[in-house]
């Protein structure tokens, strides 16, 4: 028989030769995710920092309180973190977080005394209202949800106008 009367096959491929399909690292994935979130999370944050006015409605006092936060990081996972308020007012505060909170959702804030929560401390309720990179964590931005306020725990009898 003539090479060119030969029927063609092609090679078989052995276990292990050839392409193989990649098989993705689950926990490389859910830290690629993660970046993204906090990419634009970071962006949105820049943008809405721009936008954000520099006059006020009211003045805020530049006051570092210790104080618990209770929130859901932008993983979905709910974290609780000691850290300090860098200004607050009536209607709001800003703190410092080593944890990204997920953009527009609720925290829960308990002020520390003497480094402890007590049980009986009033939990106030706190929207994020924006979010910037500041170092090793995030600047927070919120808006208080309800009657009661950081300020007038921190200083109880004084009235609204007064700081």
């Amino acid at each position: 028989m003539l090479d060119e009367e030969r029927p063609s096959f092609q090679r078989a491929i052995s276990p292990g030769e050839g392409a193989q399909p990649q098989r993705a690292d689950p926990q490389r994935a859910d830290t690629q995710q993660t970046d993204r979130r906090e990419q634009r999370s970071e962006q949105r944050s820049e943008q809405q920092s721009k936008e954000r006015s520099e006059t006020r409605s009211e003045r805020r006092s530049d006051v570092q309180l210790a104080v618990t936060v209770y929130g859901f990081a932008t993983t979905g996972k709910l974290f609780v973190e000691h850290c300090s308020t860098r200004n607050v007012s009536h209607s709001g505060c800003c703190v410092h977080l080593r944890t990204l909170p997920q953009a527009d959702t609720a925290l829960a804030l308990r002020l520390l005394r003497w480094g402890l929560s007590a049980k009986g401390a009033a939990q106030l309720l706190y929207q994020v209202v924006w979010v910037q990179k500041d170092g090793d964590g995030w600047l927070v931005g919120a808006s208080s949800l309800g009657p009661a306020d950081l300020y007038s725990l921190a200083f109880p009898g004084t009235p609204l106008g007064c700081e």
